[in-house]
């Protein structure tokens, strides 16, 4: 069983923190403490001798920050960054970073951390002929007939752009315009679940992926609209975005 054992470092120079993160790893079955590293120096070193199968990375760092030290590593094991400023969440997921914590991080987020980079490093790799069944999927999915005014309106799934709750009724952001439905966001949630470009970013809104012009803190921006980043879901969202390597 031991061979099992996913094997995860620490680099950070704050001692307590340090003592945090691995107290969390003793409480989680399917992880050994590698070694606890105070810098990047020595966290190279470390990486030079083991495998290291995830990494906890401060970004503060003397000398060298956790995002600097990350580009210097050729092959690095899944990192999971860790950090007291938000402002470094969008550049760490363009590192292809597994997760972005904020310090003082609670022991139920880090855990769903973990969680991401162990499905990340024990999903089979696709064969061709799978990651080619999107293209094959038939014109019926990427269409929705809604009621509006009495009428059943077609929408091109693939130009909506977003869509806003509005208590009983849901606003179906287009390039033709906004059109109202009598519907909840439960129930387009659902429909839209089996559409990846579609995530929810809010408790009032769902944006299609396609359209982010441009996020900026707690906004996206999608065409000439502004829609916001619910706090509950802010660590999803950036988790698409290193998904889907936005730029």
């Amino acid at each position: 069983m031991s061979n099992d054992l996913l094997r995860i470092m620490i680099v950070d120079d704050e001692p307590i923190a340090r003592d945090i993160m691995e107290t969390y790893i003793s409480k989680v079955p399917t992880l050994r403490l590698a070694g606890s590293c105070s810098n990047a120096i020595e966290a190279f070193q470390m990486l030079n001798k083991q495998q290291i199968d995830i990494m906890l990375l401060d970004i503060n760092m003397p000398e060298i920050t956790g995002i600097e030290f990350l580009k210097t590593i050729k092959y690095p094991p899944k990192v999971i960054f860790t950090t007291a400023y938000a402002e470094y969440a969008i550049e760490s997921y363009e590192l292809d970073a597994v997760d972005y914590l904020l310090k003082p991080v609670p022991f139920d987020r880090f855990l769903k951390a973990i969680n991401k980079a162990t499905a990340t490093i024990n999903a089979p790799a696709k064969p061709a002929q799978a990651q080619e069944a999107p293209s094959a999927a038939l014109a019926s999915d990427k269409l929705m007939f809604v009621k509006s005014g009495g009428k059943l309106i077609k929408i091109d799934l693939s130009k909506l752009w977003f869509v806003e709750g509005l208590k009983d009724y849901i606003a179906l952001w287009t390039e033709q315009g906004k059109i109202i439905v009598h519907s909840t966001m439960k129930h387009i949630e659902e429909h839209l679940d089996k559409h990846q470009n579609f995530a929810r970013v809010h408790k009032s809104y769902i944006v299609n992926l396609d359209y982010i012009d441009e996020v900026d803190g707690n906004t996206i921006r999608i065409k000439t609209q502004s829609v916001m980043i619910g706090n509950t879901y802010r660590d999803d969202v950036y988790s698409i975005l290193n998904r889907y390597k936005f730029l």
